[in-house]
């Protein structure tokens, strides 16, 4: 079996040959064959074509020059970077603007937004970022700032009761205070609340009702020694009525001869004032009658001249009004006048003297009875019936009223007939007046 030839690239090169490479990469084999034939030494030359193996370019230089510049680039952002962020600041629980403050002054800026809460109303209750972090200057921190505690709508109670209105007040998780003012509205109505129905409050605060007491009270005009006319217009102009009562008196008819309440008293509006107007000549219907002057008869067997009875002196009525009844009672004693006493409602002191029938001043005749009205007082006694003692014996009569609880005044009167006896009293038997009022005897001396 034969050899197949080796390709001369293949086979190793031989000691003698010299492979020669130009400048364009081809190579020559010089080779040295000597064959000694007669010592003669002949040198080959062989000149061949070498094809250049083709190796793939290397990339990897390059990816490692890439990937340091990366590098490069990232640390220095970094360190740049770095020189720009600043911790954030702890804010929680300041009040909001020394928050915000605080946060402008280290470079960054803030904002806020509300959350309610039982904390008071302002107090800063988280921050984000959170304080110590990292941030760059003039990034936002975000501020959650207390509103307060949760709010509920205040209620519409104007024109309520103020106790249904208390009750709605209440029940709507506030308070009431109610402050009660003069109107025109009904008692006890609410006319005004503060805030508005519709209004945001947070529990637990207050809402203040002005609640109505009612009209403003009057004081009572002066009405006396004007016309009956006159007077009612005076006090419907002022708010009230006129309770007209017609009494004896020398005035002329349909003047005003006292009033009850007296002028000056403060009354609530709509309230009733007696006034005692003189009534004329032929009224026959007297509230108080004078007693009769004594009648004497003789019989006689001649005959004789009947002659008018002596004219009474006159008497000058005295000015009574704002004193105690025993006062003013002996002030008429001493003018030659009697008191008929009548007990009324008033908000004077008990047993003062709060109008009389006939103004200080006017002439009467000596013996005339004059009514006086006397206060019962704010929360007078029961009444009592006052016993009938006219015509006992004065210590008797004063026993018997003492026993049922009255005072006792005795004022004595000229009188022949009836010495030491009760000629007449006021109040009279039987009429029912508080216990402990003032009963007047008037005693014949």
């Amino acid at each position: 079996m034969s050899t197949p030839p080796q390709d001369p690239l293949d086979r190793e090169p031989d000691l003698d040959e010299t492979v020669v490479r130009d400048e364009w990469g081809e190579e020559t084999v010089v080779r040295r064959d000597e064959t000694v034939v007669g010592r003669v030494q002949e040198t080959v030359v062989e000149e061949r074509e070498v094809v250049p193996v083709r190796r793939p370019p290397l990339i990897w230089p390059y990816l490692l020059a890439f990937l340091l510049l990366v590098l490069g680039g990232l640390g220095a952002y970094y360190y740049f970077s770095q020189e720009d962020e600043s911790p954030v600041p702890a804010v929680v629980g300041q009040p909001e603007e020394d928050a915000e403050a605080t946060v402008r002054e280290a470079g960054f800026e803030p904002r806020s937004e509300q959350q309610e809460s039982p904390r008071p109303r302002g107090v800063v209750l988280d921050q984000s970022p959170d304080a110590g972090t990292e941030l760059e200057e003039g990034k936002t921190v975000l501020l959650t700032v207390s509103s307060g505690p949760p709010r509920e709508t205040v209620p519409d109670v104007v024109g309520e009761q103020a106790d249904a209105a208390v009750d709605a007040i209440e029940a709507a998780s506030f308070k009431a205070a109610v402050t009660e003012v003069f109107s025109d509205e009904d008692d006890e109505t609410v006319i005004r609340q503060e805030p508005a129905a519709g209004g945001n409050l947070k529990e637990g605060s207050t809402v203040a009702l002005v609640v109505s007491k009612g009209q403003r009270p009057v004081d009572v005009p002066d009405v006396v020694g004007t016309t009956s006319s006159e007077a009612t217009a005076t006090l419907r102009d002022a708010g009230l009525e006129a309770n007209v009562v017609s009494v004896p008196s020398a005035e002329s008819a349909g003047t005003v001869l006292a009033q009850n309440p007296a002028a000056g008293t403060t009354v609530e509006v709509g309230s009733r004032v007696r006034l005692n107007i003189a009534q004329a000549p032929d009224e026959t219907t007297p509230t108080t009658t004078s007693a009769p002057p004594p009648v004497s008869t003789q019989t006689t067997t001649q005959a004789t001249t009947t002659e008018p009875p002596p004219t009474p002196a006159p008497a000058t009525v005295p000015d009574v009004v704002g004193q105690e009844l025993a006062v003013g009672a002996r002030g008429f004693g001493d003018a030659g006048l009697k008191v008929a006493v009548r007990y009324v409602p008033s908000r004077e002191p008990q047993g003062r003297i709060v109008a009389q029938a006939q103004p200080a001043g006017m002439e009467l005749r000596r013996g005339d009875t004059v009514q006086v009205n006397v206060s019962t007082g704010a929360d007078p006694a029961a009444a009592t019936a006052v016993p009938s003692v006219t015509g006992e014996d004065v210590d008797e009569a004063r026993a018997q009223l003492e026993d049922a609880g009255f005072e006792v005044l005795a004022v004595e009167l000229a009188s022949a007939s009836a010495v030491g006896e009760v000629i007449s009293q006021s109040p009279g038997g039987g009429a029912s007046v508080a216990s402990g009022s003032l009963v007047i005897l008037y005693v014949g001396s």
